[in-house]
């Protein structure tokens, strides 16, 4: 039944059992991957926080929005994982036509990004699908990751990652054969695979007895057979059932609107698409989910092509080799999965900071009184001092003394918004994921009065090669001030030590008289950029040169600048005579290729 699925997988276990991986947890570590500073390779451009954060903000969202979808402070809060996935699939493909060479091939690569993130979620979400729509969208996603990660690699999506989706799908393809076998009348729904079901019978389990929540093997075999009575309770009295926050999942409709009475996790009596796996014909949907990917990236076609005629090629092994049985690389890390580890720790300590703090502050507070107590003369002093009010503990509330903490803690209870984990600042009414507008309107008020770098602007650096420094034109691919993002730096402020600059390295060729035909300038301009194999740098930003070269739009055609053999060689040359001897030894390395470094006969632009 699986036999002629090509790219399929067909390795099993014992009695045809196959491994699987929680949807939810894959959602959530795709939401962690992409607020990484690395950023992952679509298409060649390399895909940063910076660059998504700016492409949302050109469609419309919110500041506010925008940075608490990208908060590393909750990485595993699905809901918002979702959000942020489905602002990215929902970005249109076309950019300004006024935009800058790189913005318009970033959004073609999160376009890119977004059909596959669109595959791979909807079918999890949309009550409307049948299971045959499923399992397209699904095979979909397997054949746009195959291409994407054969062309980028590690570099696309960590293999571990990637090596758990192609399980989560094809768990899903082999249990719908099986159910055809077992139950050919009966329904599938793939909300049911993963571990969502045992996460809710363990939290029966430890909520059945609140005062023995810990418990033995012994003590296991006996509550059991209680939870299973339990969940066949609140299956049949679904109103009683309360969900944890963390699995609370909105559906969506064909049009992707959210449905407003669904908001707890889905069911399988949410569910209104045809569900019958007789219906469902595993070669049809698989193959017509190759043609979703093809027809949605048409270089996907062609890759796909190229591995079908190499054979032994498989949605688990790319390169014709299982990635089981390949050892990882060291710079293979699966930082979707280091990252809450790491934020987890970095939170718990900065918790206890918070803890100890506020505690603090109520031992000043308590010392404060204390002392305020003890300056007061005795009766028989007859000293007259002035008098030091106290602090009180307690408040009138209805006629009754209750203490402040009392008072604070009713007020805050009924909040519609996340409050801060910051004790003083959740009195404030500050919320989690609060935006500083004070910060927004000076940021503001600076691009309008001077000049700044952006993401996507042009720059020049020096980089070294072969034992030489070679001019090397690129564009921003990201920000830092003092180790903190930044949509925007001022000129005034890149010679500072704390700025770091991120930039993808673009390609120099010499231009011709077609190039130069959409020109405004009266000058010939000799050489034109365009799109190499990616490679991306950090370096401080006393490293860089902000250029302005003109920029061509040629409909049809991918947008470049040009640029002048004399500008080139003093924006060189300027950059050679800035920089101290420490800092030429500091500048990125990289090995000679075909486009890098620039070069065409006796037109070369390097330094001995």
């Amino acid at each position: 039944m699986l036999s002629n699925l090509v790219f399929m997988n067909l390795y099993v276990g014992e009695d045809d059992i196959t491994g699987d991986k929680d949807w939810k947890h894959v959602f959530k570590r795709l939401r962690n991957l992409l607020i990484r500073p690395r950023g992952i390779v679509v298409g060649g451009v390399r895909l940063t926080p910076d660059i998504l954060k700016q492409h949302l903000r050109s469609s419309g969202l919110s500041s506010g929005h925008i940075h608490s979808t990208f908060n590393p402070e909750d990485l595993q809060d699905v809901k918002l994982a979702f959000d942020m996935l489905k602002d990215i699939w929902s970005l249109p493909r076309e950019a300004p036509s006024d935009a800058r060479p790189g913005f318009q091939q970033a959004r073609n690569a999160i376009w890119v990004l977004g059909q596959f993130l669109h595959h791979l979620v909807y079918p999890y979400l949309c009550v409307d699908l049948s299971l045959s729509e499923q399992l397209e969208h699904l095979s979909a996603a397997a054949h746009l990751a195959l291409a994407l990660y054969h062309t980028a690699g590690k570099e696309f999506l960590p293999t571990l990652l990637y090596v758990d989706i192609m399980i989560a799908i094809k768990n899903v393809f082999f249990c719908v054969a099986k159910a055809k076998i077992d139950t050919p009348d009966g329904k599938f729904w793939i909300i049911l695979l993963g571990t969502d079901r045992l996460e809710k019978s363990f939290g029966i389990l430890r909520t059945m007895v609140p005062n023995d929540s810990n418990l033995d093997v012994l003590q296991l075999c006996g509550r059991l057979g209680g939870t299973v009575d339990v969940a066949n309770i609140l299956a049949l009295f679904p109103e009683w059932d309360r969900a944890p926050r963390r699995l609370r999942l909105p559906a969506l409709s064909r049009d992707s609107k959210e449905i407003p009475d669904s908001a707890d996790h889905l069911e399988p009596r949410n569910w209104r698409g045809n569900l019958f796996v007789k219906f469902v014909v595993l070669q049809t949907v698989w193959r017509r989910g190759r043609s979703l990917a093809e027809d949605d990236v048409l270089p996907v076609a062609s890759i796909l092509k190229t591995l079908e005629k190499q054979g032994k090629v498989d949605i688990l092994a790319p390169k014709g080799v299982l990635l089981f049985d390949i050892p990882l690389p060291s710079d293979d890390i699966d930082e979707s999965l280091e990252a809450v580890a790491s934020n987890s720790r970095s939170k718990a300590e900065d918790g206890e900071e918070q803890e100890m703090d506020s505690e603090v502050r109520v031992e000043v507070e308590d010392a404060l009184v204390d002392y305020a107590g003890s300056q007061q003369p005795s009766p028989t002093s007859g000293l007259s001092m002035p008098s030091i009010r106290g602090f009180e503990r307690t408040i009138q509330l209805d006629g009754k003394d209750v203490s402040k903490a009392r008072v604070l803690s009713m007020y805050s209870k009924y909040r519609k918004v996340a409050s801060s984990t910051d004790r003083l600042k959740r009195v404030q009414e500050v919320a989690r994921f609060a935006t500083d507008h004070t910060l927004q309107e000076t940021a503001s008020n600076l691009l309008d009065s001077r000049a700044v770098l952006l993401v996507h602007d042009p720059i020049a650096t020096l980089v070294s090669c072969d034992g030489r420094f070679w001019l090397c034109l690129g564009e921003v691919n990201g920000l830092k001030l003092n180790g903190q993002s930044t949509p925007h730096l001022s000129h005034t402020v890149l010679r500072e030590d704390t700025v770091t600059v991120s930039f993808q390295l673009l390609g120099l060729r010499p231009a011709k008289e077609a190039d130069n035909s959409q020109s405004n300038s009266e000058d010939y301009s000799d050489w034109r950029t365009y799109n190499t194999p990616e490679r991306s740098f950090d370096i401080p930003g006393r490293f860089i040169e902000v250029v302005n070269p003109e920029m061509i739009v040629a409909s049809g055609y991918p947008s470049y600048y040009l640029f002048q053999s004399p500008v080139l060689i003093a924006v060189a040359a300027a950059l050679f005579q800035r920089l101290a001897a420490s800092d030429l030894k500091l500048l990125p390395k990289t090995a000679p290729t075909n486009e890098y470094p620039y070069r065409e006969g006796t037109g070369k632009f390097g330094f001995n």
